[in-house]
Protein backbone atom coordinates (compact mmCIF):
# COMPACT_ATOMS: atom_id res chain seq x y z
CA UNK A 1 0.00 0.00 0.00
CA UNK A 2 2.82 2.45 1.15
CA UNK A 3 4.45 1.88 -2.67
CA UNK A 4 1.03 2.74 -4.56
CA UNK A 5 0.63 5.95 -1.84
CA UNK A 6 4.19 7.17 -3.22
CA UNK A 7 3.20 6.59 -6.89
CA UNK A 8 0.24 8.57 -6.10
CA UNK A 9 1.23 11.16 -3.92
CA UNK A 10 3.75 11.77 -6.48
CA UNK A 11 1.98 11.66 -9.50
CA UNK A 12 -1.22 13.65 -8.06
CA UNK A 13 0.36 15.53 -5.77
CA UNK A 14 -1.00 15.13 -1.79
CA UNK A 15 -4.10 16.99 -1.88
CA UNK A 16 -5.20 14.97 -5.16
CA UNK A 17 -4.90 11.89 -3.77
CA UNK A 18 -7.53 10.41 -1.62
CA UNK A 19 -8.07 7.42 0.64
CA UNK A 20 -10.41 6.40 -1.55
CA UNK A 21 -8.26 6.37 -4.26
CA UNK A 22 -5.40 4.90 -2.45
CA UNK A 23 -7.32 1.83 -1.57
CA UNK A 24 -8.92 1.35 -4.66
CA UNK A 25 -5.23 1.05 -6.51
CA UNK A 26 -4.62 -2.02 -3.71
CA UNK A 27 -8.14 -3.17 -4.05
CA UNK A 28 -8.79 -3.25 -0.79
CA UNK A 29 -11.40 -0.96 1.30
CA UNK A 30 -10.89 2.70 2.15
CA UNK A 31 -11.32 1.18 5.95
CA UNK A 32 -8.43 -1.22 5.39
CA UNK A 33 -5.99 1.36 4.68
CA UNK A 34 -7.92 4.11 7.88
CA UNK A 35 -7.46 0.79 10.16
CA UNK A 36 -3.52 0.07 8.93
CA UNK A 37 -2.37 3.92 8.66
CA UNK A 38 -4.67 6.09 10.22
CA UNK A 39 -5.55 7.82 7.09
CA UNK A 40 -3.72 9.81 4.57
CA UNK A 41 -1.52 11.71 7.28
CA UNK A 42 -0.46 8.29 8.34
CA UNK A 43 -0.06 7.29 4.48
CA UNK A 44 2.44 10.14 4.20
CA UNK A 45 4.36 9.36 7.08
CA UNK A 46 4.78 6.22 5.55
CA UNK A 47 5.55 6.96 2.16
CA UNK A 48 8.33 9.09 3.81
CA UNK A 49 9.30 6.42 6.07
CA UNK A 50 9.69 3.93 3.62
CA UNK A 51 12.21 5.77 1.29
CA UNK A 52 14.20 6.92 4.17
CA UNK A 53 14.38 3.19 5.11
CA UNK A 54 14.72 1.73 1.46
CA UNK A 55 17.29 4.45 0.65
CA UNK A 56 19.59 3.17 3.78
CA UNK A 57 18.60 -0.46 2.91
CA UNK A 58 20.57 0.07 -0.62
CA UNK A 59 23.49 1.86 0.42
CA UNK A 60 26.69 0.14 -1.21
CA UNK A 61 27.97 -0.07 2.76
CA UNK A 62 25.74 0.54 5.23
CA UNK A 63 28.26 1.34 7.69
CA UNK A 64 29.61 4.68 5.60
CA UNK A 65 29.70 6.96 9.02
CA UNK A 66 32.45 4.30 9.97
CA UNK A 67 34.49 4.28 6.44
CA UNK A 68 34.33 8.22 7.05
CA UNK A 69 36.21 8.43 10.18
CA UNK A 70 38.57 6.41 9.09
CA UNK A 71 39.49 8.71 6.62
CA UNK A 72 42.62 11.03 7.41
CA UNK A 73 42.23 14.47 6.59
CA UNK A 74 38.64 16.53 7.37
CA UNK A 75 38.69 17.30 3.77
CA UNK A 76 38.69 13.77 2.92
CA UNK A 77 36.33 12.81 5.40
CA UNK A 78 33.87 16.29 4.26
CA UNK A 79 34.10 14.77 0.96
CA UNK A 80 32.88 11.54 1.54
CA UNK A 81 30.04 12.86 3.91
CA UNK A 82 29.08 15.23 1.43
CA UNK A 83 28.95 12.44 -1.48
CA UNK A 84 26.77 10.46 1.14
CA UNK A 85 24.14 13.32 1.57
CA UNK A 86 23.89 14.00 -1.96
CA UNK A 87 22.93 10.30 -2.80
CA UNK A 88 20.80 10.86 -0.36
CA UNK A 89 19.05 14.07 -1.50
CA UNK A 90 19.13 12.12 -4.77
CA UNK A 91 16.84 9.14 -3.73
CA UNK A 92 14.78 11.26 -1.57
CA UNK A 93 13.68 14.42 -3.36
CA UNK A 94 10.75 13.58 -4.87
CA UNK A 95 9.37 12.91 -1.15
CA UNK A 96 10.53 16.13 -0.10
CA UNK A 97 8.65 17.89 -2.91
CA UNK A 98 5.43 16.01 -1.97
CA UNK A 99 6.10 17.67 1.40
CA UNK A 100 6.69 20.72 0.46
CA UNK A 101 3.49 21.07 -1.72
CA UNK A 102 1.07 19.11 0.94
CA UNK A 103 2.64 22.27 3.38
CA UNK A 104 0.70 24.40 1.29
CA UNK A 105 -2.54 23.48 2.35
CA UNK A 106 -2.36 20.89 5.13
CA UNK A 107 -0.53 21.88 9.04
CA UNK A 108 0.16 18.30 9.39
CA UNK A 109 2.18 18.40 6.38
CA UNK A 110 3.85 21.71 7.44
CA UNK A 111 4.44 20.34 11.21
CA UNK A 112 6.10 17.62 9.63
CA UNK A 113 8.36 19.31 7.52
CA UNK A 114 9.39 21.61 10.56
CA UNK A 115 10.09 18.25 12.40
CA UNK A 116 12.36 16.90 9.43
CA UNK A 117 14.05 19.84 9.28
CA UNK A 118 14.63 19.63 13.13
CA UNK A 119 15.79 16.05 13.32
CA UNK A 120 17.89 16.69 9.66
CA UNK A 121 19.83 19.64 11.54
CA UNK A 122 20.46 17.57 15.15
CA UNK A 123 21.92 14.77 12.91
CA UNK A 124 23.96 16.92 10.66
CA UNK A 125 25.47 19.04 13.63
CA UNK A 126 26.17 15.85 15.41
CA UNK A 127 28.21 14.36 11.97
CA UNK A 128 29.68 17.82 12.19
CA UNK A 129 30.80 16.83 15.72
CA UNK A 130 32.11 13.56 14.70
CA UNK A 131 33.81 14.12 11.54
CA UNK A 132 35.01 17.43 11.83
CA UNK A 133 35.65 18.20 15.57
CA UNK A 134 38.44 20.25 16.07
CA UNK A 135 39.02 20.24 12.27
CA UNK A 136 36.80 23.55 12.21
CA UNK A 137 37.34 26.86 10.69
CA UNK A 138 38.89 29.29 13.27
CA UNK A 139 35.91 30.69 14.87
CA UNK A 140 33.29 28.50 13.47
CA UNK A 141 31.85 26.12 16.29
CA UNK A 142 30.07 22.09 15.56
CA UNK A 143 26.44 23.79 15.82
CA UNK A 144 27.11 27.05 12.85
CA UNK A 145 29.29 24.22 11.18
CA UNK A 146 25.48 21.86 11.66
CA UNK A 147 23.27 24.90 10.60
CA UNK A 148 25.71 25.53 7.69
CA UNK A 149 25.60 22.24 6.17
CA UNK A 150 21.95 21.73 6.52
CA UNK A 151 21.20 24.79 4.65
CA UNK A 152 23.71 23.78 1.63
CA UNK A 153 22.61 20.31 1.66
CA UNK A 154 18.80 20.97 2.02
CA UNK A 155 16.01 19.01 0.05
CA UNK A 156 15.21 22.99 -1.41
CA UNK A 157 18.62 23.76 -2.88
CA UNK A 158 18.95 20.28 -4.31
CA UNK A 159 15.78 20.51 -5.98
CA UNK A 160 15.97 24.55 -7.45
CA UNK A 161 19.44 23.11 -8.78
CA UNK A 162 19.13 19.88 -10.00
CA UNK A 163 15.05 19.64 -11.07
CA UNK A 164 14.44 23.59 -11.73
CA UNK A 165 17.71 24.47 -13.03
CA UNK A 166 18.98 21.02 -14.86
CA UNK A 167 21.93 20.39 -13.06
CA UNK A 168 23.10 17.10 -12.92
CA UNK A 169 23.42 15.05 -9.61
CA UNK A 170 27.80 15.56 -10.39
CA UNK A 171 27.68 19.33 -10.55
CA UNK A 172 25.26 19.78 -7.60
CA UNK A 173 27.70 17.59 -5.94
CA UNK A 174 31.11 19.09 -6.54
CA UNK A 175 29.89 22.57 -6.05
CA UNK A 176 28.30 21.84 -2.69
CA UNK A 177 31.25 20.15 -2.01
CA UNK A 178 33.22 23.13 -2.64
CA UNK A 179 31.16 25.54 -0.89
CA UNK A 180 31.29 22.84 1.79
CA UNK A 181 35.23 23.07 2.41
CA UNK A 182 35.01 26.72 1.89
CA UNK A 183 32.29 27.35 4.58
CA UNK A 184 33.65 24.91 7.31
CA UNK A 185 37.44 23.71 6.88
CA UNK A 186 40.31 26.18 7.44
CA UNK A 187 42.15 27.58 4.13
CA UNK A 188 44.83 25.34 2.73
CA UNK A 189 43.90 22.29 3.83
Amino acid sequence: MTWAARRLFLAKGYTATTVDVVAASVRVSAETVYATFGGKRGLLEAVIEAAVLDEEANRDKPDWAADIERLESSRERLRAWAAHTCGHLQHTSPIHALIRGAADSDSFAADLRRRLLAERLAAQTERARQFLAGRLRPGLSVEEAGERYCALLSPELFHVLTTEMGWSPDRHRTWITGLLEVELLPPGG
